[in-house]
């Protein structure tokens, strides 16, 4: 999309019919690479059940390919110096804890075939940044993805409802209190609603851009789908994100909006997962809103802070807690509204983190994923292009570690909700270093 990625134009003595040539495979390359991490390589499927460690032989060819992809045309498309932009030491950083705690879970082999399949599908967001020429080629890439979620998922309500609406079969993937609401091409409504949420801040980025009539269609499609997940966190946190976002910046600057913005993550996670550390917190929150247990969470909380006691430093290893012997083992507390025995995650990231790699990983984690890019944002260049991309990559980014205080999804593979969080992190990153290219005409 710009000198961001190497979006620098070709050599003059090559043909003008060559340098097209080169710019569309650049486009279809990285529209591929989005619409396959957004899309999947599995949709319609419903929640995994069986081993977890069992793996799917689909996603394990399709997520090694695409990187494979990537980073070969990283080799041909991408400057040197803009490669060295991806090579962030707190990213290693973050990666070498990921990969270590996989050594220390019971079952080291499937952790660490896990965390690699997870630096997989991180490296191949970046391609989606680097291979576009110009501005208006990524964007054309963003509308791909985002109108290829939209158009399948609308497509599987109307046509394969069984496949695409929760419903109160029984059968597998079903659960009778979601009977109703949508999920789309995805194995839950929440993730659907995280996802084709963050699609509304894309529409938003189009109308901004003058793609006026692609950015009302691509809001008002995902906003109203989101309505139709019944997600409450995922509907509420849409208009507070962008008011926060835009209104902000505009009365106080990019600096004062990446405070609050940090003061609003530190505030949301003191009212979540601060109401069963502290009772002070908890009478607040009780005052506020009288029998707030955020669904059960706060009970699936305190059990695993219970039993992650004397593990701070290295947690439970990657993949080693939530549906291993850890939990099933465990006697049923028939106090709690859930039982945690049956539960795939805690329902908290920033709590899942720590308990698969210690307070370090989410020392790290906060540092790599909240910190850092916040600073970015910061720094981007003040010309209209980078604006608006800074602010929509930045709405994305609050969204969903807004949302990662009631679900979790913090590096889970391949999942398009991690997906979207790292690539508004690459983004803010490779945006606060180099200037994006307008395209001839903008």
């Amino acid at each position: 999309m710009s000198n961001t990625a190497d979006l620098s134009r070709t050599e003059p003595d090559l043909a003008i019919g060559a340098e097209d040539w080169i710019a569309f495979v650049r486009l279809v390359v990285a529209a591929a690479v989005l619409c396959a991490l957004l899309v999947t390589f599995t949709p319609f499927a419903v929640t995994f059940e069986g081993n977890q460690d069992a793996g799917s032989l689909i996603n394990q060819l399709g997520y090694s390919a695409l990187a494979g992809l990537v980073l070969a045309s990283h080799l041909v498309f991408t400057k040197p110096r803009v490669g060295l932009s991806l090579l962030r030491p707190w990213w290693i950083i973050m990666a070498g804890w990921l990969l270590a705690s996989a050594f220390w879970a019971p079952s080291p082999e499937n952790a660490l075939r896990s965390a690699l399949f997870t630096l997989l599908a991180m490296s191949a967001v970046t391609g989606v940044f680097c291979f576009p020429i110009d501005g208006r080629a990524f964007r054309t890439v963003l509308a791909i993805g985002a109108l290829a979620v939209l158009g399948l998922s609308y497509f599987g309500v109307i046509a394969m409802p069984a496949s695409a609406i929760h419903d109160a079969s029984g059968g597998v993937g079903s659960e009778a209190e979601h009977a109703g609401l949508w999920r789309g091409i995805y194995s839950h409504k929440n993730v659907a609603g995280a996802v084709i949420g963050s699609l509304f801040f894309f529409g938003i980025y189009f109308f901004r851009s003058n793609m006026k009539l692609v950015g009302v269609t691509i809001a008002a499609g995902a906003c109203f789908f989101v309505l139709q997940t019944g997600s409450k966190t995922a509907t509420g946190l849409l208009p507070l994100v962008t008011v926060l976002v835009i209104g902000l910046r505009l009365m106080g600057g990019r600096r004062l909006l990446s405070v609050a913005i940090f003061a609003t993550l530190v505030t949301m996670a003191l009212l979540t997962l601060g109401t069963v550390l502290s009772p002070t917190l908890d009478a607040i929150v009780q005052w506020a809103v009288p029998g707030t247990t955020f669904t059960g969470r706060m009970d699936l909380w305190r059990f695993a802070l219970e039993i992650f006691r004397g593990h701070e430093w290295t947690g439970f290893g990657l993949n080693a807690f939530w549906q291993t012997d850890v939990v099933a083992h465990t006697e049923r507390n028939f106090e709690l509204t859930w039982d945690p025995r049956g539960s795939p995650n805690a329902h908290n990231g920033y709590l899942d983190v720590a308990i698969s790699m210690g307070v370090p990983g989410l020392v790290i984690a906060v540092i790599a994923l909240v910190i850092l890019p916040l600073i970015d944002y910061a720094r981007i260049g003040r010309d209209a292009e980078s604006t608006c991309l800074g602010d929509m990559l930045l709405m994305i980014l609050t969204y969903l570690l807004l949302n990662s205080f009631l679900e979790s999804f913090l590096f889970e593979r391949a999942n398009p909700v991690w997906m979207l969080v790292w690539f508004a992190v690459v983004g803010l990153r490779l945006l606060a270093r180099h200037r994006v290219e307008a395209a001839p005409g903008d």
